[in-house]
């Protein structure tokens, strides 16, 4: 694996995002730029941030969306991606390189800096960015090198590392923003984060809701409902909450920069059609069932791109408050509302729609089954709905789903070629933990 075989020692590039530099003279930039410990936090965190939802909204959006059946790919080799012949171990090397090397390699850096110079909500940031970006890689490949990788620009180079459970890298997760949450509510320790964390703005408040949010998708994952339904609650309480990055015409987000390199290979998918053709009055289908293209009304270059988002997390509290309770009821139809807000209708739109029974059954008739099929639509482009495919394979939509080949849907991504080939640990994962077997969740 690449990261793993040569030291990630540049921590900034000349290639740097011309957003972030107006970040670079502000700490300590005249240090030895060849050490870590010279590059300034704060040039370091909003290279982080993007190449995170760069990597996120971009590959694990595509492959995820697709293999869940919101998106289809129907041209060139994106054709052989949706009947699964072509997910072949080195169409997941870009992704894992990126979570390795620019987004892993690159955090361990910056909270070792911001440790040795006692920045405590740098610190804190970066570890909830971190325990993100290791939910979502476990959350895709199940078990990983982690403990023994060299992810720190001085470690001790390991050209073999030992893959690391899934069970062990949730408790680094849940540790991870135990810590964040202890550093952001103390003190910045010298140093306040400000524009150059292009998410929050450096607003400690802000980020103390997305680590709830974060903590009851990982609850979730394992299972722990409780935990899950606590922590959901205690995070965020509006759309302007959600854990976001808007791109702009000079920076465009993932989904417009390939629909404008590789048109028409991928398409909305038949099957999230019909079914948002089943549930009458449904005004999203009309903006989201549009060719791929750069003019598409949605997937737009100023997308804003969640990490995690207030629809997600009313979802989530209302498939795990009790049944027939209104609280489930109400963030039921709040996650609707956000979804229609997210692609631009508004109240008239949401308030039709959910005039349908079939939508909106009222409280003593709403089931998962509803919850779920509204979850789907509305995290539309979304990774976060293969994990939904996985957990919950026992309610619609996603007990209704047919593979596209053979007889099972995937249930993970497949470990990387290069990994495969450079890693001697990674040989005996090649058959025991394939696209198909066994499931993650």
């Amino acid at each position: 694996m690449k990261n793993i075989k040569y030291l990630f020692l540049g921590l900034v590039t000349l290639g740097l995002l011309a957003s972030c530099e107006s970040f670079l003279a502000e700490d300590d930039i005249n240090l030895d730029p060849n050490k870590p410990g010279a590059v300034p936090v704060n040039a370091i965190l909003p290279n982080i941030e993007i190449r995170l939802i760069d990597v996120y909204g971009g590959d694990t959006a595509r492959f995820n969306t697709m293999m869940a059946q919101q998106v289809e790919g129907v041209a060139r080799q994106w054709s052989s991606f949706n009947n699964y012949s072509g997910l072949t171990p080195n169409r997941f090397d870009t992704a894992w390189d990126n979570y390795y090397e620019n987004i892993l390699i690159e955090v361990n850096n910056m909270i070792l800096i911001a440790n040795t110079k006692g920045y405590n909500h740098y610190e804190g940031i970066g570890k909830a960015l971190k325990a993100y970006a290791l939910m979502t890689m476990t959350d895709l490949w199940g078990d990983i090198p982690y403990t023994e990788a060299s992810l720190v620009g001085d470690s001790e180079l390991n050209l073999n590392p030992a893959f690391d459970s899934r069970a062990s890298i949730y408790t680094e997760v849940f540790a991870l923003l135990s810590s964040a949450n202890s550093l952001l509510n103390g003190s910045n320790g010298g140093l306040a984060v400000g524009s150059d964390d292009v998410i929050y703005g450096g607003s400690t408040a802000a980020w103390l809701k997305a680590i709830k949010a974060v903590e009851a998708r990982a609850h979730l994952h394992q299972g722990n409902e409780s935990a899950a339904l606590t922590a959901a609650k205690a995070s965020f309480s509006s759309p302007e909450d959600n854990m976001d990055y808007t791109y702009n015409a000079s920076q465009q987000a993932g989904w417009w920069r390939f629909n404008d390199g590789r048109t028409g290979d991928i398409e909305f998918h038949p099957t999230l059609r019909l079914i948002m053709e089943g549930l009458d009055d449904d005004d999203r289908l009309d903006v989201l069932d549009q060719t791929f293209i750069t003019s598409h009304p949605y997937l737009k270059a100023d997308m804003t791109v969640a990490l995690i988002s207030y629809r997600e997390v009313q979802f989530m509290i209302a498939e795990l408050e009790p049944t027939g309770s209104a609280a489930k009821h109400t963030a039921y139809l709040q996650g609707i509302q956000a979804s229609f807000n997210e692609i631009g209708l508004g109240e008239t739109e949401y308030n039709t729609y959910v005039t349908n029974t079939s939508v909106d059954p009222g409280v003593s008739g709403l089931t998962n089954n509803h919850i779920m099929t509204q979850k789907y639509i509305g995290l539309f482009g979304q990774p976060q709905v293969f994990n939904d495919m996985r957990r919950r394979n026992d309610l619609e939509p996603y007990s209704n789903l047919a593979p596209t080949s053979g007889s099972q849907l995937p249930v993970r991504w497949n470990y990387p070629g290069d990994e495969l080939l450079f890693n001697e640990n990674a040989s005996g994962y090649v058959t025991t933990h394939s696209l198909f077997s066994p499931s993650i969740f």
